[in-house]
């Protein structure tokens, strides 16, 4: 039988998007197609037509132009939802449902693609609030980490760290000035702010900065991962959150999580972890001492090994698409 063929389209090539286009490849012919706008729908074309099933990361435009042509085309459709496909905050500014001509799109793409994941099951509350859809069909496949890439070291932990670009809305969504709030209140821990961008919320969050936090900018993924190794804690304060793949990453490298009850966020932390309330500096930072102090992130790599491992979710992905193609 000639392999799979599988299309997977994205409008950025994100580390989760990467990922899944490498355990895919293990199985089944994959041709990625990076989505730049409306020029881009020839290759998608073509690529859908001499292909099986077309993979969207994210049920935004680019899933709206891969849904219409597969069913033209009648191939089969996969779509993941991944946070901001399915919100409507108006508060944070955040969520596609905000803008009524681009959730009509991702609406259509939901509602008409043949299999619909999620990457956690609070985005079908979104959906069904947001995008007024209920599908019984839709699964549940959480993000998967790579636990053999992601590893603690010997090396001494002391920091308290968060990753996320800070940009105007990410200053509230991720909780990122509330993590510098927080630094403020535990001066004689060093606090690491992953993200910084050359921008007025970069520079908004350096006026509020204490002695003790440190913003740092692009780095490299064995940057990233030697931060992760130094962290005694990580902490994902959202506001609004899907899951968090750095959360998992942290959690794998044997961070101790301090996190918001938002989303996915206690999918992910389980009992391994402090929680505190969202925009509450005191309360994280007496979630960040307990989690400090205790200093043991062995429970939290655990819970990753057992639940969000790669081969987790490899194998998910596989028995959906040869389902999807096969029926």
């Amino acid at each position: 039988m000639d392999r799979i063929r599988v299309v997977l389209i994205a409008s950025a090539d994100s580390s989760f998007v990467q990922t899944d286009r490498q355990i895919l490849g293990e199985q089944f012919s994959v041709r990625y197609v990076p989505w730049n706008g409306k020029r881009s729908i020839p290759n998608l074309a073509w690529s859908i037509l001499c292909s099986n099933v077309v993979f969207s990361w994210f049920a935004l435009d680019h899933a709206y132009g891969a849904c219409r042509i597969a069913r033209a085309l009648r191939r089969k459709s996969v779509v993941m939802v991944g946070g901001g496909d399915a919100a409507k905050r108006p508060d944070l500014d955040y969520g596609v449902y905000l803008d009524p001509i681009r959730g009509a799109r991702s609406r259509y793409a939901v509602a008409r693609s043949d299999r619909v994941l999620v990457v956690d099951d609070s985005l079908r509350d979104d959906l069904l609030r947001n995008a007024r859809i209920q599908r019984e069909d839709i699964v549940t496949v959480p993000l998967g980490f790579d636990t053999n890439r992601w590893l603690p070291d010997r090396g001494p932990r002391t920091t308290v760290l968060t990753v996320g670009v800070v940009d105007d809305i990410n200053l509230r969504r991720k909780g990122l000035e509330t993590f510098a709030r927080t630094a403020s209140l535990q001066p004689g821990i060093p606090f690491v702010i992953v993200g910084g961008r050359a921008n007025p919320a970069t520079e908004r969050l350096l006026a509020i900065a204490p002695p003790n936090l440190q913003i740092v900018g692009r780095i490299s993924d064995e940057e990233l991962l030697a931060h992760f190794r130094r962290a005694r804690v990580y902490v994902q304060i959202s506001e609004y959150e899907a899951f968090g793949s750095a959360l998992g990453e942290a959690m794998s490298t044997g961070c101790v999580p301090v996190g918001t009850k938002v989303g996915g966020i206690p999918t992910l932390i389980g009992d391994t972890g402090e929680y505190a309330p969202v925009r509450d500096p005191p309360a994280t930072a007496r979630a960040i001492r307990t989690g400090y102090d205790s200093g043991d992130g062995s429970r939290a790599r655990d819970r990753i090994v057992r639940h969000f491992s790669l081969d987790r979710r490899r194998r998910a992905l596989m028995k959906i698409i040869e389902e999807i193609v096969q029926s």
